[in-house]
């Protein structure tokens, strides 16, 4: 495999980690081929990643486990491949490609696992036609036959054509890492570093730990003296809870911010590092107080993850919030000015989901709706309206399926609830519910752009305008609009098309200058604003809002318009998991300084 240092003391210069500086440096463009051993069948072992770091500075081999997200060892993109342990979250410090069944896309965002030589790496764009490979949730035993694909030096050929594969046996198990050795002349080589080591149960691949050192016997550049073939890897078999943590982390809303008019209250919920939901809030801009967790979970559940949704419902003067904890149950609590508090937490049914939850309020039936996508991939929805006992059972619409976080808004030019989903290929689906006894409509596609993320929503009540936005696979982000009138939804159409963005959008419409405003964090962990006026102008030019700070890839900025103070706030989280503030209102010459509400810590990885 790519190499880290050898098994025991010896050698302790001898190939560190990743293909070391300058040991790649002799290859050409692509890292070479993995373990000394046969040549992979075509269509076998698909998800295996390519990984290219710095101009061939340093080749890695990797493991698809999510469309996007790759998982491979720490060490290869660490300063020194032999204290993985010093990586830290965020972008890689060198650009950094993984190749996967023939697709090559880059690498955004690092989360590295706190005590292992294990990372994952967040892709720009999801990975479409390729299976990833399950993480195995049982203990390897000492005696297994395990498989290890990879894309290093094999003993013949730096740069092989390529992937191979080989046998070993796997020797002793500890707490976090496995001893393999090869057999049949099998051995881990430069470029195999983070491969996968997989247990094949009846015809059942699985991700069982993956390649971190090797002695190395019998690769190309191993001297002679040098035969054997016993190799490190680290387990992964009891990471599935973290993995799924940094999924649900990393491209997730920052926060979930609330206005009560009649408060005159902001509120900020967030979840922290300890899987609480938490709340900051803001009595008619006096400042924002310290963080408070919101209720308790009951005894024995799980902590939540991602992101909280929040929502003021005027019809019964309370603040909804909806959280999904890391088992993909959703949570409910609500808050109303009776001297009570957050009530506490109640469960909201058997249902799973994933992402996080998006509310919407219609005026029309007085009606709080929160919809959702489930585990199995259609979106689902629950609501209450006053004289129901209750919110009502979640009741998916329709069986399409798609991805993460739906988006939702009412549109009062119209009447009807508009509902936006992403298909797993990347495509923006729509349907609308109108108060007409008929069931929500089909989905109807937005076609002409492949998308990554969540779609952001906007009225806008100037122009009667309902605006959807999304980032593309390319990275920039474009938008569609219908008014009433048209004869169907614009073409999209992208914003400032140079820039490139980490995260999904989020949008508002500010009464308080008749603007839409946008916010995204850029690939080069940038905080960007745009803004629309109705004055036949096109979109202002990206500006930074962030500074020199630099703020996580991928999580998505959290705006507030606050009625009371015509202030609009902005929330999003740095690299080390601050909760990051920025505000303007008429009157300023610029948005504030970027500043950090203390306190709390979100998860960073």
């Amino acid at each position: 495999m790519s190499d880290t240092a050898p098994l025991g003391a010896a050698w302790k210069t001898f190939l560190a980690s990743a293909t070391a500086v300058g040991a790649l440096s002799v290859l050409p463009a692509a890292p070479a081929h993995a373990v000394v051993a046969d040549t992979a069948a075509n269509g076998t072992y698909t998800a295996t990643a390519r990984l290219v770091i710095g101009d061939n500075f340093r080749a890695c081999t990797g493991t698809l486990v999510d469309r996007n997200w790759v998982i491979t060892a720490a060490s290869c993109f660490s300063d020194d491949p032999a204290q993985p342990q010093n990586l830290q979250p965020g972008a890689p410090k060198w650009k950094t490609t993984a190749t996967i069944a023939g697709k090559t896309v880059d690498v955004l965002e690092l989360a590295p696992r706190t005590g292992r030589d294990v990372v994952l790496a967040r892709l720009a764009a999801p990975v479409q036609g390729v299976a990833p490979l399950a993480l195995a949730t049982a203990t390897p035993t000492a005696g297994e036959k395990l498989r290890v694909p990879g894309y290093g030096r094999t003993k013949d050929e730096w740069v092989p054509a390529a992937l191979h594969t080989g046998l070993f046996s796997l020797d002793s198990v500890n707490p976090t890492a496995i001893a393999v050795t090869g057999t049949g002349g099998a051995a881990i080589c430069k470029g195999d570093t983070g491969a996968p080591v997989i247990r094949e149960t009846n015809g059942k691949a699985e991700l069982a730990a993956v390649a971190s050192r090797s002695w190395q016997g019998g690769c190309l550049g191993t001297p002679a003296t040098e035969t054997r073939t016993g190799a490190t890897a680290t387990r992964v078999d009891d990471l599935g809870a973290w993995v799924q943590q940094v999924r649900d982390t990393a491209t997730a809303p920052t926060a979930s911010a609330v206005h009560d008019p009649v408060k005159q209250t902001s509120t900020v919920f967030t979840v922290d590092d300890k899987g609480r939901v938490v709340g900051s809030y803001n009595i008619n801009g006096q400042g924002w107080s310290s963080w408070m967790p919101i209720s308790e979970r009951p005894a024995g559940t799980k902590p939540f993850a991602g992101s909280p949704t929040a929502l003021y419902n005027p019809a019964t003067n309370a603040i909804e919030l909806y959280a999904r904890d890391s088992d993909g149950l959703m949570w409910r609590t609500y808050y109303t000015a009776d001297a009570q508090g957050w009530r506490p937490w109640a469960g909201t049914g058997a249902t799973k989901f994933t992402g996080s939850a998006t509310a919407v309020y219609n005026p029309e039936t007085k009606t709080a709706e929160v919809f959702a996508t489930t585990v199995d991939g259609p979106v689902a929805h629950t609501y209450y309206s006053p004289g129901m006992t209750g919110w009502s059972d979640w009741t998916a619409i329709h069986d399409r399926k798609f991805n993460a976080t739906p988006g939702a808004i009412y549109n009062p030019a119209t009447g009807a609830v508009e509902l936006f989903a992403v298909e797993p290929g990347g495509a923006v689906y729509h349907t609308y519910w109108f108060n007409d006894g008929k069931p929500w409509n089909a989905w109807l596609p937005l076609d002409g752009a492949t998308v990554t993320g969540s779609p952001s929503l906007v009225y806008n009540p100037s122009t009667k305008t309902a605006e959807v936005f999304a980032t593309t696979t390319d990275g920039p982000i474009a938008h569609r609009y219908y008014t009433p009138g048209m004869k169907d939804w614009s073409d999209w159409t992208n914003i400032n098309g140079d820039y490139r963005f980490s995260s999904a959008p989020n949008a508002l419409y500010n009464p308080a200058t008749d603007a839409i405003e946008l916010f995204a964090t850029g690939r080069d962990t940038t905080l960007y604003h745009t803004f629309w006026f109705n004055n036949g102008k096109p979109w202002s030019a990206w500006e930074p809002l962030s500074g020199t700070t630099k703020l996580a890839a991928g999580r998505i900025p959290a705006p507030l318009f606050s009625a009371s103070t015509k202030t609009v706030d902005l929330f999003d989280a740095s690299t080390t998991g601050t909760v990051n503030h920025t505000a303007y209102k008429p009157g300023m010459p610029a948005w504030a300084p970027l500043d950090t509400l203390p306190g709390t810590t979100l998860p960073t990885s």
